[in-house]
Order: C-alpha cells, then structure tokens, then sequence
C-alpha cells in the first residue's frame, strides 16, 4: 500500500514539475489581460514578453504551440497601440506557426483574424481585411460559435460596403440578421415566453439601411443605437461606440446636416482617442474625416 502511495506522490510530483512553467505562462498571459482591461499597455507587454521569454525555453511540441498564441496575442496589443506594422508582423510570425502546429477549432485563431481584419481595415486594405473577415466567419461558423459569427459577419459586411461591393454587402447583412433573430428566439423559448409574440430588433437593420444608402433611415437607428450605448458604463466587446458614432456622422453628412455631422465625427474622435490613443489610427479617421467636411468635401466611407 504505502509504494502505490509513493508511486501516486511521485507521479503527481512530476506531473506538477513538467507543467510548472507552462502554467507560469498562462498566469502571465492572464496578468496580460488583467492590464489591458485596465488600458494598461506597457504593462500587458511587460507580461506578454515574460511569457514569450519562458515559452522559448521551452522544449517542442510545446514551445512553438505556446508562442505562436503570445504572438497573436502580442500582435493584438501592439495593434491596440497603434503599431500596426509591428502588429503585422507578429501577425504573420504568429498564424506561420498556427497553421503547422494547432487544432484549427482553436478559439484564438478566429479571435486573431478578426483581429488582423481590423488591422487592415485600419489600414485602408479593405480587400485584405475581407479575406480576414472570411477566416474568422468560417472558424467560429465550424465551433457553432452563432454570436462571435454575428460578429465576424458585420465586419465583414463593412468591408465589402467600402469596397463599394454593397449588393454582396447587403447578403451578408441579411445572414446576421437571420443568426440574430435565431439568436433571440432561443432565448425567448428558454425564458418560456412565445417568439411570435415578441418581434425582433435587429442590431445590424441600421447597417441594412446604410449599405442600401438609405441614409435617413440609418440616421435614425445609429441615432438610436449611439444614444443608448453612450451611456452604458459597460458594454460587451463587440459594441464598438466609436465606429457606430462614425456611420452616423457620414449619415448625418449625406443628409445634408453638415454640423451635427462635424459634431459627431468630433465625438467619434474623443471616443479613439479615450480608447485606442491620440495616435491610432482611427483616432486620425475620425480627425480626417471631421476636417474635411469642415472643408465642405464628404468622406467617402
């Protein structure tokens, strides 16, 4: 009795020392996160380079499936800053690795091709964040991941708008909206309450309207929309305020009212750059966008 005892310690005792430094990776990645709720960013790096630096002490299989996922990570950080040519490069480091050496149901690829779409989107490669796009949509449509692809497939549906691809556009807008109400029903059966006495709002209808150029209608329900989540003092990840304050201001514009639209573009910007930094990229579309309406040209997008 007493070897089965020790047999059990010792198997325990290696299990623990064999493990140690992996768990020690997933504690700092973890750290890293905690920092960059806290908009924390040179602390989320500081954890994200113990982590890599660990990870790369490690020995293989494990070690390039630990660093390709802190590069991906770090990728996203560095896209958060603003450094989008060193995120892009750690993007394509990260996802080399991916390819060859994870489970392609693996959550945090689809969270990095979104990722990376934003990127380029931020970027103005409105065609190479599609093709992103596209990635993340299939990834979390394969792990039946319905909101996340609901998610995905309003991203993608802006890319294709800005690439002047609005019938393609207004497709993809409909399959959110279809997934969106599936959503909502599900719920409303799981509460025991009848669907068909509760109709649905749809949260993409206002992006509907905009890729039909319907822009009194859209101005109406972004007005809706930027009202309501303003005020929120929380708000899920996938509600992006300033990006919904941008699509209104470009309504307000196309509608011909001029000031209110350079008053939303201004708050657009105060929103990036509460959130992403004086030097994002987005915080500069915003700025752009406001003077040159104030020049009396319209954007584009």
């Amino acid at each position: 009795m007493v070897w089965i005892v020790s047999a059990v310690v010792a198997v325990v005792a290696l299990w623990i020392f064999v493990n140690a430094p992996k768990r020690a990776v997933v504690a700092l990645t973890h750290a890293a996160l905690r920092c960059r709720e806290r908009k924390d960013w040179t602390g989320a790096r500081k954890f994200y380079g113990e982590a890599y630096t660990l990870a790369g002490k490690m020995k293989e299989p494990l070690k390039s499936k630990l660093l390709w996922q802190i590069e991906i990570l770090r990728a996203s950080l560095l896209h958060r800053e603003g450094r989008i040519r060193e995120a892009e490069d750690l993007f394509r480091q990260g996802f080399s690795k991916a390819n060859a050496e994870s489970r392609p149901e693996h959550v945090l690829l689809y969270q990095g091709y979104l990722c990376w779409g934003d990127l380029c989107t931020d970027d103005g490669r409105f065609s190479e964040a599609e093709v992103h796009y596209r990635q993340a949509v299939t990834g979390d449509e394969q792990a039946g991941n319905i909101a996340s692809v609901i998610f995905d497939l309003q991203r993608l549906a802006d890319a294709l708008i800005r690439q002047e691809r609005r019938g393609e556009a207004e497709e993809i807008i409909h399959r959110a909206i279809t997934l969106e109400t599936k959503v909502v029903h599900a719920q409303l059966l799981s509460q025991g309450k009848n669907p068909a006495e509760h109709p649905v709002i749809s949260m993409s209808l206002p992006d509907l309207h905009f890729c039909r150029e319907q822009y009194e209608d859209a101005r109406r329900l972004y007005r809706e929309k930027v009202a309501f989540w303003e005020k929120q003092v929380t708000r899920p990840d996938n509600v992006d305020v300033g990006h919904l304050q941008m699509r209104l201001a470009l309504c307000e514009a196309k509608t011909g009212h001029r000031a209110e639209a350079v008053e939303m573009f201004t708050r657009a910007e105060s929103t990036f750059q509460r959130e992403w930094g004086e030097k994002h990229p987005k915080t500069s579309a915003a700025r752009a966008a406001k003077a040159a309406l104030t020049d009396e040209e319209v954007p584009v997008r």
